[in-house]
Formats: C-alpha cells, sequence, structure tokens
C-alpha cells in the first residue's frame, strides 16, 4: 500500500512540473493533492502548502523526499522552471503504467490471434520486430504489419507533437530512434538506456552537438509523420534494443538463439544443459520498482532476467527478492556465463 502511494505522489509531482509553465492553475491543483499523499507517507513532517510544494520541485528529490518515498529517483522536477530529466523519466515510468494496462489488451489480442495462426509464430516476430525498428513511421509503411493482423495504425502510433520539432526539424535519439525533445538547452533521450550509450546534446547556436562525441545531429524534415506511443516505446522498444543486442552476442558465440518463441512465451530461448533457458529483458530506469515485479512472478521453470550493465550495482539486492526459479543478471553477465556453460573447456 506504501510503495503504491509513493508511486502516486510522484506521479503527481512530476505531472504538476510538467505543468507548471503551461497550465499553472493545474498544476496547483494537482499539488493540492500531493499535499495530503506527503502527509500520510511522512505524518511527523510538517505539512507543505502547495506553493512550498511548487518551489521544491526546484531541489533535489533527496534533499527533501526520504528514500522510500522517492523510489530511487534524484535530482530536481524543475530547472529554470522547464521540467528536467528526472522529471521526463518519472512521468515515462510511473503515469505511463495507466497507459500501457490500455495497450496490452491490444497487444493480448495481437498475441492470441498469432497463437492460433499456422504461420503466428512468424507473423507475431515481424510484428514485434517491426514496433522495435520503426519509432517513427509515415502511415503508409505501417500497412504490411499491422494490416495482416487487423489492426490500425491509432493503437500503436500517435501524430508527432509540434513541441518535438523546431524549425520542421526533427532529432531523434540516435541509439532507439524516438523523438528526442528539441525545446531544451541540453537535448537528452527520456531513456538512461540510451543516454548511458551516449545519447546527449547541447544546441551550440543552431548546430546540436554530441557532448562525447563532438558530432552534430541533423535534424529531419518532422512531415506528418507518427511516432511510437510511450507505452510501447518503454515496454516493447527499449527493452527489445536489449533482446536484439542479446540474441546477437550469443549468436556470435555459437548458440542457437530464438527471439519471442511460441508468440511471447520470454524474449529469448536458448538451449541450456540439455532443455531450454528463457531470458527475460528488463530496461526499467528504477530498480526498486523492477524488484517490486520481481517479487511477483511466479516462475513455473527457470527464467533468467538481463538489465543493463549500467544497473550492475543493484544486482545483489534484485537478486535477494526474486523468488526460487528466477535469476538476475546484467547483459554482460549473461552473454559471459551462458557462453562458458555452452564451452565449458
Amino acid at each position: 500500500m506504501e510503495a503504491r502511494r509513493s508511486e502516486y505522489l510522484l506521479r503527481q509531482l512530476s505531472k504538476a512540473a510538467a505543468l507548471c509553465e503551461s497550465d499553472r492553475p493545474a498544476a496547483l491543483l494537482l499539488l493540492r493533492e500531493a499535499q495530503a499523499h506527503l502527509w500520510r507517507l511522512c505524518p511527523a513532517e510538517t505539512i507543505l502548502s502547495a506553493l512550498e510544494l511548487e518551489r521544491r520541485l526546484s531541489t533535489p528529490l533527496e534533499t527533501w523526499l526520504p528514500e522510500s518515498v522517492r523510489l530511487d529517483y534524484t535530482g530536481p522536477l524543475l530547472s529554470a522552471g522547464l521540467p528536467t530529466q528526472t522529471c521526463s523519466e518519472m512521468l515515462l515510468e510511473l503515469d505511463v503504467h495507466q497507459l500501457w494496462e490500455g495497450i496490452q489488451s491490444i497487444v493480448k489480442e495481437v498475441r492470441d490471434l498469432c497463437r492460433v495462426l499456422a504461420d503466428g509464430d512468424a507473423l507475431y516476430r515481424r510484428f514485434r520486430r517491426f514496433l522495435i525498428e520503426h519509432p517513427v513511421i509515415e502511415s503508409v509503411q505501417a500497412a504490411a504489419a499491422l494490416i495482416p493482423l487487423g489492426r490500425k495504425l491509432e493503437e500503436f502510433y500517435e501524430p508527432i507533437p509540434e513541441h518535438l520539432s523546431v524549425s520542421g526539424k526533427l532529432y531523434r535519439c540516435p541509439e532507439c530512434r524516438w523523438p528526442m525533445n528539441p525545446q531544451r538547452q541540453e537535448v537528452l533521450c527520456d531513456s538512461a538506456w540510451c543516454r548511458e550509450k551516449s545519447s546527449l546534446f547541447r544546441w551550440n547556436s543552431r548546430s546540436l552537438i554530441n557532448l562525447v562525441t563532438g558530432q552534430e545531429l541533423v535534424g529531419e524534415t518532422a512531415g506528418k509523420r507518427y511516432m511510437l506511443n510511450s507505452a510501447l516505446w518503454k515496454y516493447t522498444l527499449l527493452p527489445g534494443l536489449l533482446e536484439l543486442q542479446l540474441a546477437q552476442q550469443l549468436s556470435e558465440r555459437g548458440l542457437d538463439v530464438t527471439l519471442w518463441p511460441n508468440v511471447d512465451r520470454s524474449d529469448l530461448r536458448v538451449p541450456y544443459g540439455g532443455t531450454e533457458l528463457d531470458l527475460d529483458a528488463k530496461v526499467w530506469i528504477s530498480p526498486r520498482s523492477l524488484g517490486r515485479h520481481l517479487e511477483q512472478m511466479t516462475p513455473s521453470t527457470l527464467r533468467w532476467i538481463v538489465i543493463p550493465d549500467y544497473q550492475k550495482a543493484h544486482i545483489p539486492w534484485l537478486r535477494s527478492v526474486s523468488p526460487a526459479g528466477l535469476q538476475v543478471f546484467t547483459q554482460s553477465e549473461c552473454i559471459k556465463e551462458l557462453t562458458q556453460r555452452a564451452n565449458p573447456f
């Protein structure tokens, strides 16, 4: 109950921060609601007014929220009156769950259909790979992937909003290819996965320059195109990047890898000790939220959870909360372990 209340509080705070500049009255309503939830979580603390909460949005969360409440999130939600990267991350991690619930039913319908079709396994793999490889599309591109499944473009994609372009140009993350917000001075992908791979930029006059490589990111004509909605970007595209990397790395080491076997019974399946091992890739911002998710899993067979290397420090705790039959590895640990076991001599 307390964890859900913490998530709700953080969701209200991040929504308020996102609205402070464009719709301050709506932001203050959210902050007034956040007041009550913060008091329930921290009854010994002084009740903060909505205006004081608004001021605190510009200070790091770790300076005024207990660790148990902020769920691993750090940094301010506002900087110079604009939403920060922390704010974007919280919105994607927390608010997107509600959107994902609706999309899950559509994805389930796709899976159910593919499981009764003769070529359903191949059809589902094409569908999954299409979403991963086409974060931005024109409407005609979706026909080949969606029409055979009886689905519409609008169920997975949405028009690209105007604020994601500058002078008619779109700036896409080089790693995941989803549009970044070019209205900030520092233009960063909303995914920690991509930022770890140097998707970090800053405006220099009218050029967008990578902070690590010094290379310019050239904008694309925005036109009338569509972007994968945020829930699918978060829960399908981003883990899909890890899934495809794992498949390639394991295949290069001589292992037989199947992506999304039996219409998505797992993310990857590989031969293991005379049987088969299922792998699930997880690219979550908050390890604490992932840990709660793992605690609720009830695997019927041995299953490995694979997380990005940059979250290595959280492996001991994630393993401690994982149920029997579930093992947690970083990407590098997974590759090393499976390669050694497949080639013991």
